[in-house]
């Protein structure tokens, strides 16, 4: 899979090694040290403009649960994106916003939005500025 392809080689020219999560909980892909990586990614040349991950599949947010958004522009991976999933808590922003079904929780999901004013706010984000929490 080209995403995961890219993920790897981003990773790796930062010299952080991944780790493929083979069991345990759900919502987890990868793993580097003590922590957790979900991968999830986004295909910009579609009218995709947001992506949602569900609470279920992504657990209790936590500070070393991490979201990797890509961002696919011109049928390529362009982007990396680390989100700490506390992140997702300021859901008052024009980024996250959490959508809660009262009467189905399972549907209940967190929603990161990607329009091209919101690049600037991501770029906090990216792979190059978020380098240090993963070795902390």
């Amino acid at each position: 899979m080209i995403v995961l392809d890219f993920l790897k080689s981003e990773f790796k020219s930062h010299n952080l090694e991944l780790t493929p999560k083979s069991n345990g909980r759900e919502g987890v892909d990868f793993i580097i040290g003590t922590k957790e990586i979900y991968l999830k990614y986004i295909d910009l040349d579609t009218t995709q403009r947001s992506i949602k991950v569900t609470k279920q599949d992504l657990g209790e947010l936590k500070d070393n649960l991490f979201i990797a958004l890509i961002l696919i522009i011109d049928k390529e991976p362009k982007v990396v994106y680390l989100i700490p999933s506390k992140d997702l808590l300021q859901a008052d922003n024009n980024i996250f916003v959490e959508n809660n079904v009262s009467l189905m929780p399972s549907l209940s999901n967190w929603e990161i939005k990607v329009f091209s004013n919101t690049i600037p706010e991501l770029t906090k984000y990216s792979l190059e500025n978020m380098v240090d929490k993963l070795n902390s």
